[in-house]
């Protein structure tokens, strides 16, 4: 009879090189980033009194898995190590050509895993590199030039994050994550860029006559209900279930929202009650901001 090792509760710990494989890099400048990273997770972890030799790591190609021991505390990992790997980024980076700097995203969950003959064999490791993966973690650094993207699960922020002034809890915004098969929700910090608080971004218009088109329009511009696996979030988010029931489905995108405009509209409250599932997925964006004023317009000439 085959003979497994038990699966283990481990801090997981996923980071990736962005633009690891911009054609601009050289193979020069691809074995700099490659070293670099080594040396910058290796000094991160010495700054932040974790040691190396405790925790099982794997390399990624363009960045690393690290599974951390029981032992470390989770709240001593976020309330330090963002600042430190910050820190260690800017020393590397201060002193390298534009080609070979490195920004980070990094992300952060906790789960079982099992150790099998090849490396790592966990759920929970997929979806922290689903994580990892997520749009809106990747635009964000893009748009602000971050040097270091923290990704934190909803869970591990709710439980370690949120649980300790120390870690900065104020500075994470909830973001949506549609990869692949996944669909959730994952609070996003950045560090360094042009700004470490909410992104700034262009205002949207706002259409000045608030009918049903204009509502219609206003939903599909905002991503997590234009997306149909997002959207199917939203519909379950949504505070009253028998709403959401009686949305019928359609497997055209637009077909689906204007269904869904329709069937809240017949409910009192039922399109402030939309509003506030798609503001649980996305709350900070000029997208939501100017669907809020059409559902408020339109909710002020119902009464």
């Amino acid at each position: 009879m085959l003979s497994h090792p038990a699966a283990l509760h481990r801090t997981i710990l996923a980071v990736d090189i962005a633009g690891y494989n911009d054609p601009g890099r050289t193979l020069a400048d691809l074995r700099e980033v490659h070293e670099g990273l080594w040396a910058v997770l290796k000094g991160t972890f010495a700054e932040t009194g974790i040691p190396w030799d405790v925790c099982f790591v794997e390399n990624t190609g363009d960045g690393a898995m690290i599974l951390l021991p029981p032992e470390i505390a989770k709240v001593d990992l976020v309330a330090q190590l963002p600042e430190r790997m910050h820190a260690e980024l800017r020393r590397y980076n201060v002193v390298h050509s534009e080609t070979s700097r490195m920004h980070f995203r990094l992300a952060l969950n906790a789960g079982e895993v099992q150790q099998g003959g090849h490396g790592s064999v966990s759920k929970a490791v997929s979806f922290t590199f689903r994580l990892l993966d997520a749009p809106e973690a990747k635009a964000a650094q893009k748009a602000t030039g971050a040097e270091l993207a923290l990704v934190a699960s909803d869970t591990f922020y709710h439980d370690v994050v949120a649980e300790d002034p120390a870690a900065a809890p104020g500075d994470y915004r909830r973001i949506p994550v549609v990869v692949k098969e996944t669909t959730t929700t994952a609070w996003l910090r950045l560090l360094g860029g042009r700004t470490t608080g909410p992104l700034v971004v262009e205002p949207v218009s706002v259409p000045e006559k608030a009918d049903f088109p204009a509502l219609v329009s206003a939903l599909l511009a905002v991503p997590c209900v234009r997306n149909g696996e997002s959207r199917r979030l939203v519909l379950e988010m949504l505070p009253r279930r028998e709403i959401a029931d009686l949305v019928p489905h359609h497997p055209e995108d637009r077909f689906h929202v204007i269904a869904l405009a329709r069937t809240c509209q017949r409910f009192d409250g039922g399109l402030a009650d939309l509003l506030t599932a798609i503001r649980a997925l996305e709350p900070e964006s000029p997208q939501v901001t100017a669907l809020a004023v059409i559902i408020e317009r339109l909710s002020g000439e119902e009464r």
